[in-house]
């Protein structure tokens, strides 16, 4: 895996927003300025931040490009529900959350 690569795309995603209509507009295109594999630019294109996340990818620029990707409504809960498989995690001292409420 190219962390590296990843983290890239995702760090110019923040720092110039404009990238990220580029991005969408032909996803495949968009990629292949960057060193990644068929799976990476796959999880990229798919936005499957989990998968990326697992393979080392740094969580604090998956948690920054989330809402540039699936927007900005259920953040955070879509999120963390997204990176625990689905199921939103139990958080100590508050009732049960699902995501998207």
């Amino acid at each position: 895996m190219s962390i590296h690569a990843v983290e890239k795309v995702f760090w110019e995603f923040g720092s110039e927003p404009e990238r990220i209509g580029r991005f969408f507009e032909d996803p495949d295109r968009y990629l292949t300025g960057y060193n990644l594999t068929d799976s990476e630019r796959a999880m990229i294109r798919d936005v499957d931040l989990k998968g990326l996340a697992d393979s080392g990818v740094s969580t604090l620029l998956t948690m920054m490009v989330w809402p540039m990707m699936k927007g900005a409504e259920g953040m955070p809960f879509d999120y963390l529900a997204h990176m625990n498989g689905g199921q939103m995690p139990a958080i100590p001292g508050m009732p049960p959350v699902s995501a998207g409420e």
